[in-house]
């Protein structure tokens, strides 16, 4: 706890904090007002809080400070996203991307190709959003043309994204985690394993039987580009690739990959006019710099939010009590993921349920069970939950780039769903209230 403060909040005032944020919320994701304005009512109520507390103005001003400035890099990956995906469709980057995808993936198991191909993009690069960025857009594309719902390519996208997110030694979250938890990043692999095997076979095998339910016409998909054409437009998306996976900057990766698309935009005849509108306002569905600004706003805005909750310590009691009661690792399994579930719930970024549950959790589940137990569990629930909750940072990035909105994904975000249940059912496998020091080993 970074601010101090006479006395924690009550569940009461806890609910009534998160009320005044999710009513607004709610009401700004159906389309009434602007994201970031739905924050504010939340934000003045937890401030006014705080003050009564007795918090000092300036910690509190601090703690909002320090927020921004911890979400700065992912509005700033809001605003590279805005540039790069309207200037690869300019270029023509996007529309041979499509025609390879609808050349050389099978129409009948479409949905279930765009799921592993997320799947090993995201493992290979260590993020959804990266995986997203790089496949997303023309497995979107492709999949229209065919008839596929978007919604169902949103999910099987996501949901892909998502196994590198979690898994991934590259991957931010996995790195988070193993750290919260206090494990090597060896021994967090090994104890996360065997899970992402079982849900990501389940995945495949929903997304199979969508494709079969779901059947387009069709036994073709279409044609290769000219050769020449395809791999001038491979460049960027390759160079993209090649920066992530060698650990480059954010800001270094996005930036050569909008760099070569508006040199290839150029090399094929474009006008700096039309690059300057499609940039800006964005291009058919696809959000340019404008569409972004909004999103930026609430990022910041949460980043503010959630700090403020972070400093003042506001969810850490009532999780240590909780676990008090709990006697078996069966009830501890169910309890956690239900903790993860209420913390993502409340928490619109990833980081912050991540490191609260496995930082309070730890000495309860290192006492009786171990840590690698709850690895386990959390990259199942805290992981994945974020990718679920509707104003939650990582769903609406993922959302912005696949075009779909993580309210309407969601629901085909089979992988996001089967996590959850796979680790409370492989909890079950062992006995109640037994040790679980070799829960990595099945």
């Amino acid at each position: 706890m970074i601010m101090t403060i006479h006395q924690p909040f009550s569940i009461k005032q806890i609910i009534f904090v998160f009320a005044a944020l999710l009513v607004p919320l709610g009401a700004a994701v159906s389309g009434s007002f602007p994201l970031w304005a739905a924050v504010l009512p939340g934000a003045v109520v937890l401030f006014i809080m705080l003050q009564k507390k007795g918090a000092s103005p300036q910690d509190v001003l601090r703690s909002i400070r320090r927020g921004v400035l911890r979400n700065r890099p992912i509005a700033w990956l809001l605003v590279f996203i805005g540039l790069l995906l309207p200037s690869w469709a300019s270029a023509g980057i996007v529309s041979d991307l499509n025609d390879l995808f609808l050349a050389s993936v099978p129409v009948s198991f479409f949905l279930t190709a765009s799921f592993l191909i997320a799947g090993a993009m995201s493992l290979t690069v260590g993020s959804a959003i990266g995986s997203l960025s790089i496949v997303g857009i023309p497995l979107m594309s492709a999949g229209m043309s065919l008839g596929h719902a978007e919604v169902l390519l949103a999910g099987a996208l996501v949901s892909g994204a998502f196994i590198g997110d979690r898994t991934s030694p590259l991957s931010s979250s996995f790195q988070l985690l193993a750290f919260a938890v206090e494990l090597s990043p060896r021994n967090h692999f090994r104890s996360i394993l065997p899970t992402l095997l079982v849900s990501t076979a389940v995945s495949a095998a929903v997304f199979a039987l969508l494709d079969s339910v779901y059947a387009v016409s069709g036994e073709t998909t279409g044609s290769l580009p000219p050769a020449g054409s395809l791999l001038v437009s491979l460049i960027p998306p390759l160079l993209l690739f090649i920066l992530i996976t060698a650990g480059r900057s954010m800001y270094t990766c996005f930036t050569s990959a909008i760099a070569a698309g508006v040199l290839l935009y150029f090399l094929r005849g474009g006008d700096a006019a039309g690059l300057l509108e499609a940039a800006f306002f964005g291009l058919n569905t696809i959000n340019g710099l404008a569409g972004m600004l909004p999103f930026v706003l609430f990022i910041l805005a949460v980043g503010a939010f959630c700090q403020m909750i972070e400093d003042a310590g506001m969810l850490t009691p009532h999780l240590e009590r909780l676990f008090e009661r709990v006697h078996s690792f069966r009830a501890a399994t169910v309890v956690t993921v239900l903790c993860a579930a209420a913390v993502s719930l409340v928490s619109p970024n990833q980081s912050f349920p991540i490191l609260l549950t496995g930082r309070t959790l730890l000495p309860h589940w290192r006492t009786h069970y171990s840590s690698e137990g709850l690895a386990r569990i959390l990259a199942d629930s805290t992981v994945v939950f974020a990718g679920m909750v509707p104003w939650s940072l990582l769903a609406i990035l993922c959302g912005t780039i696949v075009g779909v909105p993580p309210i309407q994904y969601v629901p085909a975000a089979v992988f996001l769903w089967i996590s959850p249940a796979v680790t409370i059912l492989w909890s079950f496998r062992r006995k109640a209230g037994s040790s679980i020091s070799t829960d990595s080993v099945s």
